[in-house]
């Protein structure tokens, strides 16, 4: 069974979306700006190789519903979605949407038996990290840190403040336009 890996990207003062919850695109630019060279280019590359499913709120998949962000997918496995409501239709392009309305755990048995021997990957919002993070379901998380200051909108780890746990470092990748952070979640 392969890992499940909480990998966002973050603002330096810890925020990963704008103030109602919008994407703040200066946090992906690093992705999206075909840095295909270099660290950076690494990462990107073991991301789309290691990659069976990814998991999602319902606002991240409306987000990038709105912006056409899965016309041009390049992940090519199934996205679960966590939701109180499936949508009338899902998004445009060629991502298999599966909407999932009844909690984590189904949606990460799902998504773990569509992975197989590959990563579960939770890739947003801010509320869904936080689900796993309290439900001790990560096995790795993954942290690309961007030297911009946002100075409002969601932080990652808000509402956090029962959850005690020590991550172990296990890697720092560093690129002129973004840090990428891993770390190993004790089980």
């Amino acid at each position: 069974m392969g890992k499940v890996l909480l990998d966002m990207a973050m603002s330096l003062d810890g925020f990963v979306a704008g103030p109602a919850g919008e994407p703040e695109g200066a946090l992906h630019e690093w992705w999206f700006s075909g840095a295909s060279d270099g660290p950076t280019g690494e990462v990107i590359e073991e991301s789309l190789s290691t990659t069976g499913a990814f998991l999602m709120g319902r606002r991240t998949y409306d987000a990038g519903d709105n912006a056409d962000g899965f016309v041009d997918n390049l992940f090519r496995v199934p996205h679960f979605v966590l939701t109180h409501r499936a949508p009338e239709r899902a998004a445009k392009g060629d991502t298999e949407f599966i909407f999932v309305t009844d909690g984590v755990e189904s949606a990460l048995e799902q998504a773990t038996a569509a992975a197989a021997d590959r990563k579960v990957v939770v890739s947003g919002g801010a509320d869904t990290a936080q689900q796993f993070i309290r439900a001790g379901l990560l096995d790795e998380v993954q942290l690309h840190v961007v030297p911009i200051l946002l100075g409002a909108g969601i932080r990652l780890f808000d509402g956090l403040d029962a959850v005690r746990t020590r991550w172990e470092g296990t890697g720092v990748t560093a690129s002129a336009g973004v840090t990428h952070l891993r770390f190993r979640v004790p089980g």
